[in-house]
């Protein structure tokens, strides 16, 4: 069985949006850095300042978009693993991957799972991930050789799922996208919904993680914890984990 996920299989652009703008705005200023720099006495007193501010804000610009490009190609890839790696898997959980956008998460837990169920629940919204689509998903993990994937449309609100349904959920970079605190509530009480007693919870996220980690305890789940942020990614995460407690005895 394969131990992780293939890193040469393209699973898309996360924040394009933001990946893009980034880029186009250190472009700009680095025209405006450039011109600037070329007038007289562009380096004498306040003006050579203004032109450093000018330089420091296009490199910060050119990382910021070079990391989310770089996150894409690979650094993703590496996340998913370390954390899946991480939960010393039986291989017969049924599992459930919110927002699980082009796969990689489902691919993931696949390769681990060869006797449970994995299903990925996505609402594609435009502009979060490209490519993007049930169709692109299904191609996409068909493409990287994985089957045994179910992969339903819904939203992370309202979870197209059964109660006590799973044995893990996972997902990264999800939760952090919904508009409000309030939305990731609702998301957090439907992933404990669906979640076994006994399940595990396994997040990565970047924003937000404190009101996720209160809502899982809130719920009763015990050892809900936050891990500090790893910069190997942009926007950086967490891991988020906790377990839901196993259901009384008689």
């Amino acid at each position: 069985m394969p131990a992780e996920v293939d890193p040469n299989f393209p699973y898309g652009l996360d924040r394009p949006r933001q990946a893009r703008a980034t880029a186009g705005v250190g472009m700009i200023l680095g025209v405006v850095t450039l011109v600037s720099a070329l007038l007289p006495g562009a380096f004498d007193g306040a003006r050579a300042l203004f032109v450093l501010v000018l330089l420091l804000a296009c490199l910060s610009s050119f990382v910021i978009s070079g990391g989310l490009f770089r996150t894409a190609s690979a650094s993703k890839v590496k996340a998913a693993d370390r954390l899946l790696n991480g939960l010393d898997l039986r291989g017969d959980e049924d599992a459930l991957d919110l927002g699980c956008g082009t796969g990689l998460m489902c691919a993931g837990l696949a390769v681990r799972l060869p006797d449970g169920q994995v299903t990925g629940v996505d609402a594609w919204i435009e502009g979060q991930l490209t490519p993007n689509g049930h169709k692109v998903t299904k191609r996409t993990l068909s493409l990287a050789g994985v089957k045994g994937v179910t992969v339903r449309t819904g939203s992370i609100r309202e979870l197209p799922v059964q109660d006590d349904a799973v044995d893990l959920v996972v997902s990264r970079d999800v939760l952090a996208l919904l508009p409000s605190d309030t939305a990731r509530v609702e998301a957090v009480r439907e992933l404990v919904r669906v979640l076994r007693p006994g399940g595990r919870v396994a997040l990565l996220e970047p924003f937000r993680t404190r009101i996720v980690v209160r809502e899982l305890r809130t719920l009763g789940l015990t050892d809900a914890t936050r891990s500090r942020r790893r910069w190997t990614t942009m926007p950086p995460l967490r891991t988020i984990t906790a377990t839901k407690p196993p259901a009384p005895r008689g």
